[in-house]
């Protein structure tokens, strides 16, 4: 199954804070969606997210667990520990730690290249995380 070789190679390349190792893992049309950053295409704009990421949070670790595929969908757990460090999504740096979980919904080709990806996650539990404010709401 192509998602339990995805998840230890992402994770690693992660882990070393590779774009190039990132985006080796992925092929045209790269297709990717995030609450956090919307529709993206292209390798490029793969390696400019990575790029933001890894600026954004110089001590980023990956975790992530493949959870299971059915033919060329893939479906893993990714959790994010790091300092928020670096400008990251317009927010300057807060100086404080995230651990962010999400899952990840991974389109495979044929040779187990990563051609689509669409996260899931909390945006509001991003967002304190990230600026240390807690929504109240008003009425």
């Amino acid at each position: 199954m192509f998602v339990q070789q995805f998840a230890r190679a992402a994770a690693a390349a992660v882990n070393k804070h590779s774009v190039d190792e990132v985006v080796g893992l992925w092929r045209e049309p790269a297709a990717y969606d995030s609450p956090l950053t919307g529709p993206q295409q292209g390798l490029a704009a793969l390696a400019a997210r990575e790029s933001a990421l890894f600026d954004g949070f110089s001590d980023l670790t990956a975790t992530i667990q493949p959870l299971g595929q059915v033919d060329s969908t893939g479906v893993a757990l990714v959790r994010f520990d790091g300092t928020h460090d670096g400008h990251y999504a317009g927010i300057a740096p807060s100086g404080n730690t995230i651990a962010i979980e999400m899952v990840a919904v991974v389109t495979f080709d044929d040779e187990g290249y990563v051609i689509g990806e669409r996260v899931f996650l909390d945006t509001a539990a991003v967002l304190s995380q990230l600026t240390g404010c807690v929504g109240t709401g008003t009425t």
